[in-house]
């Protein structure tokens, strides 16, 4: 048994980064899917705080992406996600604290609004869980929901800011990386894996590693609104080519 474990919710674009790092480096650990709301509670006596993911290794206890990120590349340096070239460091710390902070909140609010109900909630959060746990939880679905709309503001003029937000997002990643495939340098790194994970929600990458797709009116509506955009073809690029598991 792993000394390392992830809680995790299962389709989350910020877990999937953690995932993503861990799988890259190799790292042995187990994974503990929770489900949004009933997850509170258990995180919440872990790190005080609600959101996921968190990572135990040991008797640390690291929350939040990003630190996940630079925890990982600190204790397991091969293979390496931070750039050896100061100014390809800089860049790349630069575009992965942007898109934490700005666009992986836009993509999450405008994904939840345009397609967040009971149906897809069972099937994207509770795909490892009993049929009993799926359908006690579709039932109490309204009352999560509604949690989740006031804590992140998932409204209407919120949700077309948001989208904005996601398309020049694409726009960025297709634009920047035209010189070398990759956002900082020539190689794979910590700006590729996180816009590429933040980004993920855009695209079916059932095929690549990602998680399982959703199949609903409203996903297939979502993902259609994207897919000819060239970001979405770099994140599927960035996704086909490092994406182990």
């Amino acid at each position: 048994m792993s000394d390392i474990t992830l809680y995790q919710f299962a389709s989350s674009h910020y877990n999937e980064k953690a995932r993503w790092a861990l799988d890259w480096k190799a790292v042995p650990h187990e994974r503990v899917s929770l489900l949004p709301g009933p997850h509170m509670l258990r995180i919440r006596k872990l790190t005080g705080r609600t959101q996921t993911p968190v990572l135990v290794d040991g008797e640390r206890i690291v929350p939040d992406s990003a630190a996940i990120l630079a925890h990982l590349e600190q204790r397991f340096p091969e293979p390496p996600l931070v750039p050896a070239d100061p100014a390809d460091r800089q860049r790349a710390f630069g575009i992965a604290t942007r898109f934490d902070a700005e666009v992986g909140p836009a993509v999450r609010l405008a994904k939840f609004f345009d397609v967040m109900n009971a149906t897809y909630a069972a099937q994207a959060f509770c795909d490892e869980q009993s049929a009993l746990t799926r359908a006690v939880y579709r039932a109490s679905f309204p009352i999560v929901a509604g949690v989740m709309k006031r804590s992140m503001g998932i409204d209407a003029d919120n949700a077309v800011v948001a989208r904005e937000r996601t398309r020049q997002a694409l726009d960025f990643v297709a634009k920047e990386s035209q010189a070398t495939g990759y956002l900082a340098g020539g190689d794979f790194c910590i700006a590729d894996l996180t816009c590429a994970a933040l980004l993920m929600p855009t695209v079916d990458l059932s095929d690549l590693g990602g998680p399982l797709r959703v199949d609903t009116d409203e996903e297939r509506r979502w993902l259609a609104r994207w897919a000819d955009h060239p970001g979405v073809e770099w994140v599927r690029g960035v996704y086909r080519r490092h994406r182990t598991r």
